[in-house]
């Protein structure tokens, strides 16, 4: 009698460490794979981030070369333009009419086109009176 009853005792206990050992088993593995998931999910998060700040600074970088672009596109335009201001003063002042007038047409400067056609008009009436 005493030798079942240490028997079953014993497999009673063997089967509740058993049990006991699987059962950590599980947890272990359990939390082995949350903190792979959550290694996954912060490696994602981390990767997110560099994408976006990458996209960032290739924009950033962009939005200054175009500015840069402009800027000297803008810059050049007005050194052109303040040449050819010069040229037709230049020409104005050695009372070269030809060259004048052939940079207004250049220039498509409807304004001064049409005031030197009345210039002339008035002329050619003063010179018709006389």
């Amino acid at each position: 009698f005493f030798f079942f009853f240490f028997r079953k005792n014993l497999l009673k206990q063997a089967q509740e460490k058993l049990e006991k050992q699987q059962k950590h088993e599980q947890e272990k593995k359990k939390k082995r794979k949350h903190q792979e998931f959550l290694n996954a999910v912060l490696q994602h998060a981390k990767e997110f981030r560099d994408h976006h700040r990458q996209t960032q600074h290739r924009t950033i970088k962009l939005a200054k070369a175009v500015r840069i672009y402009h800027e000297n596109a803008e810059r050049e335009e007005k050194k052109e333009r303040e040449r050819i201001e010069k040229e037709r003063l230049k020409r104005l002042m050695s009372e070269d009419e030809e060259g004048y007038r052939k940079l207004i047409d250049e220039k498509k400067d409807k304004r001064l086109a049409q005031l030197l056609a009345q210039t002339d008009e008035f002329i050619k009436d003063m010179t018709n009176m006389v």
